[in-house]
């Protein structure tokens, strides 16, 4: 290929771009300006980054949940609901998560309220980490150690309160049978399609929820409403998207760690799934500042009308 076909090809490309651009109302631009930025910013080797300060945040977190719940539930019971939540969240780790925490009992009898402490501050790290990651995607001045270190400990608290909602939840579920509610049609609820539909998306809703705080909220640069929801959206849509692909290719053994590393298989696969999962929450971030950008550029350009038109 000469110099003029190359620049034929290239003149024809960019056409097309500005074409599909224009029908995907500015999005594809957006898309463009998105991924350009993630390499700008190595998102790769902070969500890499990300992922080792969450492996050692996990437990802590899961340790400070079992502490809590046993104080209204009993220790088996909140174990086991501790257990079914994070291996929802962590769907390739469940032997492993299961095995360091068959001492979590005796570990809170002996730990107590300064445990409790202890694993709080452990458990924030993680969100630490993601609250600077968050400020420089909206390329927001970074906080102060200990700003950073209170902000990181509130999300760990929301977090309680939200599993603290959850098991509720599951609880108004699982007795929601018990009152047989009939439909329309002499169906009972619990057996149509609508509410398998709905338990499928209950857990997307809750991801979608937590997104809208932590891209609203936990940035230092304010995001309006409507970046944040386009975001949280998206984000919440790719969690859900990501965790069927690889809970399926795990069990069709596509991904098999073990056969390389051995006894360390389970671990790498937990790794590589908090990986995926920080590079989404990144790209989220990335997302909502380019959109932030957008939406402020148009309020100028209709700003600009107006004041042409008073003219």
């Amino acid at each position: 290929m000469n110099k003029l076909d190359f620049a034929k090809l290239m003149t024809r490309l960019r056409i097309a771009y500005y074409k599909l651009n224009g029908q995907s109302h500015g999005y594809l631009r957006i898309l463009r300006i998105v991924l350009d930025r993630l390499g700008k910013s190595q998102a790769t080797q902070a969500a890499a980054a990300m992922a080792f300060y969450a492996f050692f945040s996990i437990f802590p977190l899961l340790l400070l949940l079992i502490g809590i719940t046993s104080f209204w539930l009993d220790n088996d019971v909140a174990y086991q609901k501790v257990v079914l939540f994070a291996t929802q969240l962590l769907p390739t780790a469940e032997s492993l998560i299961e095995a360091n925490l068959k001492q979590v009992i005796a570990l809170r009898s002996a730990s107590g309220s300064i445990g409790m402490v202890g694993y709080l501050w452990s458990s924030s790290s993680f969100f630490a980490v993601l609250s600077r990651n968050l400020d420089s995607a909206q390329n927001a001045p970074n906080r102060k150690f200990w700003e950073n270190r209170v902000i990181a400990i509130l999300i760990v608290i929301l977090l309680t309160v939200f599993f603290g909602f959850a098991l509720l939840s599951s609880t108004l579920v699982n007795v929601l049978p018990e009152f047989n509610v009939v439909l329309w049609n002499g169906i009972p609820l619990q057996e149509t399609d609508i509410w398998k539909h709905f338990l499928q998306i209950v857990p997307v809703i809750a991801s979608f929820g937590f997104f809208v705080f932590l891209y609203r909220y936990v940035p230092r640069k304010k995001v309006r409403m409507k970046s944040v929801l386009i975001t949280s959206a998206c984000t919440a849509l790719g969690w859900e998207i990501a965790s069927r692909i690889f809970s399926w290719m795990i069990s069709l053994g596509f991904i098999r760690y073990e056969v390389i590393y051995g006894s360390l298989g389970t671990v790498l696969a937990l790794m590589f799934w908090i990986y995926l999962i920080c590079s989404i929450t990144l790209i989220g971030a990335h997302l909502s500042a380019v959109l932030e950008e957008s939406f402020t550029r148009q309020d100028v350009i209709r700003a600009n009308r107006k004041d042409h038109a008073r003219v």
